[in-house]
């Protein structure tokens, strides 16, 4: 057989077996029959031609496998030929199993089944009576005259075995027949082969002989008869035909204009009769006109056709006139040909038929039909041209499919555009309903039909594009429409505090547009581009170019683009707030990054972006964290705190790190008003108020912390002003004497009593000086103290009295993040301290000049000048009493800050400041008087001084001391050391001066009492005699003799 080759192992062993059966029959056994021996060879694969062993030379396939280079040299026509044989058929190999395989199951089944018998076979009981009979072994032996035991049991346990082993000997001897049989499998595959060769080449011809009648029985209709040539010669020619019988019929006059008028009106008469009175008119038909001769129907945006009539008779038929499409873009007029006589011939069929329901039928079918086939047509070039490599079109049946938006992931979107039938009522004429064919338009958006929308497809003016864009329009306006109804979940725009307008557009795709405002500055435009379907977004930032790749990759657009947009207005309200707080000098702390876990232990599930910030003079445990997300903009106080370890650092183990980790312990939302609760402005003035609230809670809570470990009660108010900017609450506190604080707490009450025991802490704002958290203190005294205004000049601004009603209130600066209560508590002991100097003051009829809680000034003398006193009583340093360099007590200021610290210090101080000034006055006008070398003074303490004079020589002793319930001088003169007659009239003088001569002061043995005013004179009595001394003295130093003098001058001894 041609074509049909042997395997090159085959080819030995045919050329063996033809060697033997042909050439060397005497090699056969003796008495064998060569037929058999034929036959045999012929089963093991040997190859006989009709008649002849040998073809190509001694072979039939040519030389053997085994061929010698002799064998080879002989055949070249062989190999010539060889080379041009056809391809090998197709060997089948499907659906073989191996042999091997069969008997390994068969094997294992057989084993398996004789596993079970045996299991079987010993469930089965055997009678207790055959038991007893084998162990005392008197059964007798089965092959001799004796019993057998037959029992049920070894009945069944025979059958089971014998049954088994001959089920298993059929399945062996099916595995026999087919191993002898698969030692012919080698020629058995060939045949398959070749079977299932020869079927493909049968069906092969099947399927050209088929394919052949198909192609005549289409061809048939388009096959044209040949010309009658002979026919149209003579008739062009003599303008006759020979073979045409002449009737002999006379040729009607030709009609004069007036009788064709005649004619035409008779024949509208008619038309106009029957169309009213007679004829079923269909619906779409009912716009119809009649004139010269003629009836025009009219179906808007399909056709006009004209019709009319050739007999009087009501029920002669309606003939066709003229045809015309009512729509573009279609031809004017059809011209003259086979396609105007088809609808020619065809709407006359369908009159005769079915009268006009049956005419429209038939011209609405065939308008609809052109109509699909232009739609198609414009397809494929929309397909070519603008829209290529972005529109699929198909042409299914009588239906047009067109995809659009190739390149987009997600799932596939088409408009399917065909003929589709609905069932209306018909006319009360007709009895039947009709079914009334129309163009109409199926939207499948993500693989899923859409038909709440209506389109508008203009079927008077076909075009294609206008529907895929009034399509494409739809599905950008549906897109849009749920981003913004996604995007007013968040309350940022359901409250319209940012601005979100989705403009939507029927016709255009690039009209519907999506407006989001992002922020207060900035603002976003979507777009979508018809062609591609790729959106563009259109703003002033750069943050968009990504987002808006991201928004292209999108497989769900309208529920994933909220998201994008809400992450992206985070990040542009991450920027706007970070750029204006770095130009605002906060710290951007970028190294914070917690995770997730920890963001949503902190913040609301809604945040998407976080920023935390710090002022460069705050507490390193406070930061400030900003976040945003679709429901609102926050700002948050986060407090930290450090996590510490133990790690091993250069080989020693327990050595502690500076810092291995940050705890974040609480975030505070910090509380805004107005449309900046939900919306952030980044401006100066937003940064400053969050500032300046962050900074009150921060206060707030580390009081509330000190109050709870100090265990004072307390009670955080909240302030129910209405006011624009948000307002922190009050913090009351109760200071009890058992509960307040140990420098509060006395033996004896104390002197500033509570009224309610209440104290309130307000936060004020931020001291731009210094950055530090202002607080207002205000209490109330039990006592007022009324005429606070006439005990103090100038009152410091960080203390104020209210004369009437006993309050008082004072400020404190405190850094932020560290507690005010200790200052609190200090500054209360200070108001203590203040309260009670107020108070000994007011009962010396003294007037304050400057109070504050640190200090305070205050006027004890006003004559000639006033004398000014300040006292310090800050905690933190001792009470001090501090006096102006002109003042007279200040070689007693350090006495009298002794004094002041002692118990009640301040009363003692201003007794003794009344008590020395005349003293002190008049020792500063001795000081004035005289030369500095020749007075000393030497104050031994607030009430004991001593003066010294040089020239003469003298000392004065002065002691104040308690006399009949006053204070008293006593002063005491130590006489005068020169005993020449200078000093005995200076003596004299003083005797005088002591005796009272022109004074209020008396002589008490060798001291002289005086009052604290008359001392005053007195002083100035005394230096008067020791400058009349003076004077005298040098007088008679001047009125010594010459030589006296140069003695005095030799004396002088130079000290080195």
């Amino acid at each position: 057989m041609p074509g049909v080759l042997k395997r090159l192992e085959d080819k030995h062993r045919d050329s063996e077996c033809i060697r033997v059966s042909t050439g060397s029959r005497s090699g056969n056994m003796a008495g064998e029959d060569p037929k058999k021996t034929v036959e045999a060879n012929y089963g093991n694969g040997a190859a006989y031609m009709n008649g002849h062993s040998e073809t190509n030379g001694n072979y039939v396939n040519g030389l053997p496998a085994g061929a010698t280079d002799s064998q080879l040299s002989m055949a070249p026509e062989t190999r010539e030929r060889r080379g041009q044989l056809p391809p090998e058929i197709e060997h089948i190999t499907f659906g073989y199993l191996p042999l091997s395989t069969l008997i390994i199951r068969l094997v294992q089944e057989t084993y398996n089944g004789l596993n079970e018998v045996i299991n079987e076979m010993s469930d089965l009981q055997v009678s207790q009576s055959t038991q007893n009979l084998s162990a005392s072994n008197l059964e007798p032996h089965i092959n001799g005259n004796g019993m057998i035991h037959n029992s049920q049991a070894n009945v069944q346990k025979k059958l089971r075995i014998l049954n088994f082993a001959q089920d298993r000997r059929a399945q062996f001897i099916k595995i026999l027949v087919l191993s002898k049989w698969s030692r012919q499998a080698d020629a058995i595959s060939k045949v398959i082969d070749l079977k299932v060769w020869l079927d493909g080449q049968k069906r092969i011809y099947d399927e050209a002989s088929v394919w052949m009648g198909e192609l005549k029985r289409i061809l048939a209709p388009l096959k044209m008869s040949n010309p009658d040539l002979k026919t149209a010669l003579e008739a062009l020619s003599l303008g006759k035909a020979s073979w045409l019988p002449d009737l002999g019929y006379i040729p009607p006059k030709p009609l004069s204009s007036h009788e064709i008028l005649k004619t035409l009106r008779n024949i509208n008469t008619l038309l106009s009769i029957r169309l009213n009175l007679h004829e079923k008119i269909p619906l779409s038909f009912r716009d119809f006109s009649i004139e010269s001769g003629r009836a025009i129907f009219r179906v808007r945006d399909e056709f006009e056709v004209e019709l009319s009539i050739a007999d009087e008779d009501l029920q002669s038929q309606l003939y066709f006139i003229d045809f015309r499409f009512a729509f573009s873009p279609a031809p004017a007029e059809i011209p003259g040909g086979r396609i105007r006589d088809e609808i020619e011939g065809r709407t006359n069929d369908a009159l005769r038929r079915e009268g006009l329901g049956g005419c429209y039928d038939f011209l609405h079918d065939l308008v609809l039909t052109h109509k699909l086939s232009m739609l198609r047509n414009q397809a494929y070039e929309m397909a070519r041209g603008l829209w290529s490599q972005h529109l699929k079109v198909e042409a299914v049946h009588r239906s047009l499919v067109v995809q659009y938006w190739l390149n987009r992931p997600g799932g596939k979107n088409w408009i399917e555009v065909g003929i589709r039938r609905r069932r209306i009522q018909s006319p009360p004429q007709r009895s039947a309903n009709q079914d009334s064919p129309h163009i109409a338009l199926r939207w499948f958006r993500s693989g899923k039909e859409i038909t709440t929308v209506q389109f508008n497809l203009g079927l008077g003016e076909l075009s294609l594009q206008k529907i895929l864009k009034q399509v494409i329009a739809m599905h950008t306006n549906s897109i849009f429409e749920q981003v913004a109804t996604k995007l007013r979940e968040g309350l940022v725009y359901s409250n319209k505090i940012l601005k979100l307008r989705h403009v939507a557009s029927a016709s255009e795709p690039l009209d519907a547009t999506l407006f989001v405002q992002l922020t207060t500055s900035k603002v976003v435009k979507i777009v979508q581009e018809p062609v591609t379907g790729r959106f563009a977004l259109q703003s002033s930032f750069l943050l968009h170019s990504q987002v808006e790749k991201d928004l292209n990759n999108l497989a769900d657009p309208a529920s994933e683009i909220p998201g994008r947009l809400a992450t992206l207005r985070a990040l542009v309200s991450l920027e706007e707030v970070e750029t204006r707080a770095q130009s605002d000098r906060w710290d951007t702390l970028k190294s914070l990054n917690p995770g997730q876990e920890i963001i949503g232990r902190l913040f609301p599930r809604d945040v998407l972006r976080t920023r935390f910030f710090r002022r460069k003079d705050w507490d390193r445990s406070w930061v400030l964290a900003f976040t945003t997300g679709p429901m609102r903009d926050s700002w948050w106080v986060v407090e930290l705190g450090e996590k510490n370890a133990e790690v091993e650092i250069g080989g020693q183990a327990g050595t502690p790190t500076s810092r291995v980790g940050i705890n974040y312990k609480a975030a505070y939302r910090i509380p805004m008003t107005g449309f900046k609760s939900l919306v952030m402005e980044p401006s100066y003035s937003t940064l400053a108020q969050v500032e300046r609230v962050a900074v009150g809670m921060i206060s707030q809570y580390i009081d509330i912390h000190q109050l709870s470990v100090r265990k004072i009660p307390h009670k955080l108010v909240p302030v129910s002003v209405n006011s624009p900017q948000p307002r922190s609450a009050v913090l009351h506190l109760r200071l009890t004497h058992n509960r307040a604080p140990a420098m509060l707490q006395r033996d004896t009450p104390v002197s500033l009593p509570w009224a309610n025991e209440i104290v309130t802490v307000t936060f004020q704002g931020i001291d731009p000086a210094t950055n530090s958290a202002i607080h207002t203190v205000a209490a109330r005294l039990q006592t007022p103290i009324p005429n606070i205004g006439s005990l103090t000049s100038k009152i410091d601004y960080s203390i104020a009295f209210h004369p009437t009603s006993g309050e008082f209130a004072f400020r404190i600066l405190t850094p932020v993040g560290e507690s005010t209560i200790p200052l609190l508590l200090q500054r209360l002991s200070s108001i203590e301290h203040l309260i009670q100097f107020l108070a000994i003051i007011k009962h010396h009829d003294l007037s304050c000049s400057a109070v504050s809680l640190t200090h305070l000034e205050f006027v004890y003398a006003s004559n000639p000048s006033n004398l000014k006193a300040t006292i310090y009583f800050s905690l933190d340093l001792p009470t001090r009493i501090s006096l102006d360099t002109a003042n007279p007590h200040l070689r007693i200021q350090d006495s009298l800050t002794s004094l002041l610290r002692s118990p009640n210090g301040l009363h003692l101080v201003i007794k003794l400041l009344r008590a020395t000034l005349p003293l002190l006055r008049a020792f500063s006008a001795m000081e004035t008087a005289h030369a500095s070398d020749r007075l000393s003074i030497l104050p031994r303490s607030a009430v004991w001084f001593q003066v010294r004079y040089e020239n003469p020589m003298g000392r004065i002793d002065l002691r104040l001391r308690k006399r009949r319930d006053g204070l008293m001088w006593f002063v005491k003169d130590l006489g005068m050391t020169e005993g020449d007659n200078s000093s005995r009239k200076a003596e004299q003088r003083m005797k005088n001066v002591k005796k009272g001569l022109g004074g209020n002061w008396r002589w008490m043995g060798d001291e002289v009492v005086a009052s604290t005013v008359d001392v005053e004179d007195l002083m100035r009595r005394i230096d008067e005699v020791y400058e009349a001394g003076k004077e005298e003295k040098d007088e008679a130093a001047e009125n010594a003799p010459t030589g006296k003098k140069r003695k005095a001058e030799d004396e002088i001894v130079v000290l080195e």
